[in-house]
């Protein structure tokens, strides 16, 4: 079976300006739930958060913090009430509502999480993330045009021309298809979802140029629903750098 890859929720990083005792206090909230959610101590990140939202309670990098990492412990009904929770004081990140869109789709509310990425490309036509969520969630026809615009603004997204890759099989556009894959595994060796769809493609054609029927596994591409692979179970960040946030 074809797989798409689903795209991982995006962690904000907290740096604060040491500006008084307190901000000071929520430096050091930040540091240890980044530190916490990095070494896979999520329990303890949450806690950092939670913490930081007790002394800040209008600080929404913190309750997108807190939904990133609620993510990973499977609470995904914790998880989008903190993304919303955030939304309700800023409603201008498409992070958040990307991160919304995530959840959202694993609950499989497909509509609602639609509607986040929608919203979120509109607050920012150029998060590449949130393109690749929303194809995930199209038709195949439809989802082309998405993940390509993902590709356009990321010439090096090989998550996006795995997913591609996937829609164009699914399309029975085959070469197109062994053309994304590969582009992908140029872009990322070790990318074993594109490896096995590859693989399976070529297969596929080589039972077909035999005079066999290539089996049904390799022709429908896995829902976007599923669950992401274990290979991007780590949060994408928007960029190298973390995000600052002053008092």
């Amino acid at each position: 079976m074809l797989l798409r890859k689903s795209i991982p929720l995006l962690l904000i990083s907290l740096l604060l300006s040491p500006l008084s005792a307190l901000a000071q206090s929520l430096e050091e909230l930040a540091q240890q739930g980044i530190d916490a959610y990095r070494a896979g101590e999520y329990d303890a990140a949450v806690v950092a958060w939670q913490q930081m939202i007790e002394l800040e309670p209008e600080n929404t990098d913190a309750y997108n913090n807190l939904g990133a990492t609620l993510y990973q412990l499977g609470e995904l009904d914790a998880a989008a009430d903190a993304y919303r929770q955030a939304l309700e004081i800023d409603g201008t990140s498409a992070d958040t509502y990307n991160n919304l869109g995530t959840v959202l789709a694993l609950q499989e509310k497909y509509d609602e999480a639609a509607a986040a990425y929608s919203q979120a490309i509109e607050l920012d036509p150029e998060l590449p993330e949130a393109y690749v969520n929303l194809g995930n969630l199209l038709p195949p026809d439809q989802a082309v045009e998405a993940y390509q615009k993902a590709i356009e603004l990321n010439p090096d997204y090989a998550q996006a021309y795995n997913n591609l890759g996937t829609v164009f099989a699914d399309l029975e556009q085959f070469e197109d298809a062994i053309a994304a894959y590969e582009r992908a595994l140029e872009i990322d060796p070790n990318f074993q979802a594109a490896q096995d769809n590859l693989a399976l493609i070529e297969a596929a054609l080589n039972e077909d140029a035999a005079g066999t029927e290539p089996e049904e596994s390799s022709s429908e591409p896995e829902e976007s629903s599923s669950e992401p692979e274990e290979s991007s179970s780590e949060p994408e960040e928007s960029s190298s750098e973390p995000e600052e946030s002053s008092l």
